[in-house]
Order: C-alpha cells, then structure tokens, then sequence
C-alpha cells in the first residue's frame, strides 16, 4: 500500500511551498528590524515533535512559528492527514499567547467518502514559574473553537487546561504534562471531561542532532482510554530553525501507527 499517494503528496507539496515563502517573506522582514547585537543569542524554543510542550516560552519580544505534516494510520483501515501549525510569543520571560490548529485535515473510513477541510483553532494564555535552574512550571489555559466543519473537528467550543513540570537531569531533558478537557458537547454516556497525561525525555546526541521518546495518553469516562508511544529526531539547521521526524505507536485501545515531520522556526523580533 502506498503511504502518501499522489493527491496527497502534490497537495501537500503545494501547501509546503506556499508556506514557506510566507514563512521566508515573514522571516526577512522580521530580522530586518532585529539589531545586530542579538545575531548571535536568539534560538528557537521548539514544542514540536512530541505531545506535552515544556515550561519555557519562546524569546520575549519574538515570534516563533511551527507547522508540520502528520498521518494517521488506523487499525481498523481508517486514514486521517493534517498540516498542524503553531504560533508563539512572549511578552517577557514568562507569559505569552500560543495560536494553532490545523490548517488541513483529511479523514477517510474504508468504504466511505473522504472528509477534509480546514482544521479548529486553538488560542491559549500560557505562564512560567522557575523553580531554579533545572526545574520549572508551566500553566496552559485555552480554548478550542470550532473553526472546522463538524466531521473533522469537535463541532463546539472545548475549553483546556494544561500542567507542567519541566527539569534538566544533566544532559537529558524531562517534560511532564497532566491536562484536563471540557467539552460542551459530547457523545451520550461520557463524561464532559477529559484528563490527559504526557511524559517525554530528550537529549542532544550531537551539536545538531537530537532524539525524543515519549509515553502520552487520556481517559474519559464512558470512553475507551487511549495511550500510545512516540519516537522521535530532531536537527538543528541554525539556532533559529529545528527540524524533526518521528513515528508513534497507539499501545491501548488499538494499535494506530502515525507518522509526521514538521520544523519549528523563529521568524524575529517584533520589539
């Protein structure tokens, strides 16, 4: 079977060039107005390429974009791509705005007709507390809005909460995330409430290169609980622009297998 077909690839082969020449066109005017005494301390904070985000926030003052590719492969033949996107910026060293979504989803069940479209939208208030120099918290609140049509996203607005603990145990790096979901509108016999947890180690093997292992999962009451396990590389083009690749693995219900690569860029300063 052929993984990304030809549709696919050429669309997102567009996608991808359209993208980056916002990016790059974004970028240049960015770093047109950055002074010179910054060139060399600015580097990217990325979130991506695992589920839990850590405690830090990008550069005060900055803007950092992340985007990427991701496909689903169901145990039961279903099929589902999206084009997730993020945007970051911090008014100082702890508070900031997070806004993302998918900018592309596609869903398809065998038999059935292909679903796809623009993905929801999600705006979140995100806040830091350093503990000292190894440890820190985070807090993420948002809300998800239905920007999607109803059978690609969640139909009515879902409202989040996100807890973190990120700490440096020498050369390896731990984020910790426990979050809580309350949907205002669900399937009969579930709970409103969803509660997620994330854990991820990463370390740098290189100057440039970096991996990422993850175990994540949610459980909702009336739900079956899911869990699945990531992999993952990162490397570093520059201190502004990281790229990533990796692989998961659903470990309960079912055995869903997913597969994604994405960058995470720091466009430049706004003041």
């Amino acid at each position: 079977m052929e993984i990304f077909p030809g549709r696919f690839v050429a669309l997102a082969r567009r996608r991808a060039v359209q993208l980056a020449l916002a990016l790059t066109m974004l970028h240049c005017g960015f770093v047109n107005i950055a002074r010179a005494d910054d060139a060399a301390a600015v580097a990217v904070t990325p979130y991506r390429p695992t589920v839990s985000n850590p405690a830090d926030l990008p550069l005060p003052g900055w803007i950092e974009a992340e985007f990427g590719g991701l496909r689903v492969l169901g145990e039961d033949r279903t099929r589902g791509d999206s084009v997730p996107w993020l945007l970051k910026y911090a008014f100082d060293a702890d508070h900031g705005l997070l806004l993302g979504g998918d900018a592309y989803v596609t869903s398809q069940a065998p038999g059935e007709r292909e679903q796809r479209g623009s993905g929801d939208t999600t705006l979140a208030w995100k806040q830091r507390f350093a503990f000292d120099d190894a440890t820190a918290f985070g807090i993420e609140a948002g809300v998800t809005v239905p920007t999607a049509k109803r059978e690609l996203g969640v139909g009515k607005p879902v409202y989040l909460m996100n807890g973190i603990v990120s700490r440096d145990f020498g050369s390896v790096h731990m984020d910790l995330n426990v979050g809580a979901a309350h949907s205002t509108q669900r399937a009969t016999g579930t709970s409103a409430w969803q509660q997620s947890y994330a854990i991820a180690v990463s370390r740098s093997l290189t100057p440039a290169w970096g991996a990422a292992l993850e175990v994540s999962g949610a459980r909702q009451r009336g739900a079956p609980s899911e869990s699945q396990a990531l992999a993952a590389v990162t490397y570093a083009l520059s201190p502004r622009v990281v790229l990533d690749a990796g692989v998961a693995r659903g470990i309960t219900p079912t055995r869903d297998r997913s597969f994604f690569t994405g960058a995470a860029i720091l466009l430049g300063r706004l003041r």
